[in-house]
């Protein structure tokens, strides 16, 4: 799964340069399906007043059935990893 990056006038709408946004980001073959399911769960993110706050995992069994999870318990895993580190950027205050 590859999406193409913005164009150069898409960048520049937004008064941004390639290298504003040029960053490679490589996805391991062994956590590729938790990957996956982590990028389709965007919209599923519990959001208090502090702002997300985690997953909602009630849809977890659905995505894994969907997806073919075969080990739902390591996919579990891998998942709660990258919940923790998307955790960390949202509530990084800037400075």
């Amino acid at each position: 799964m590859y999406t193409p990056g913005p164009t150069l006038a898409e960048l520049s709408a937004f008064g941004l340069t390639p290298e504003d946004v040029e960053e490679e980001v490589g996805i391991l073959p062994s956590v590729w399906k938790s990957f996956t399911i982590f990028s389709a769960l965007a919209t599923q993110w519990r959001v208090g007043a502090s702002g997300a706050t985690g997953l909602d995992y009630n849809v977890l069994p659905w995505m894994f059935e969907l997806h073919g999870v075969e080990d739902a318990a390591a996919c579990m895993a891998d998942l709660q990893i990258m919940e923790s580190e998307a955790l960390k950027v949202m509530h990084k205050e800037t400075k």
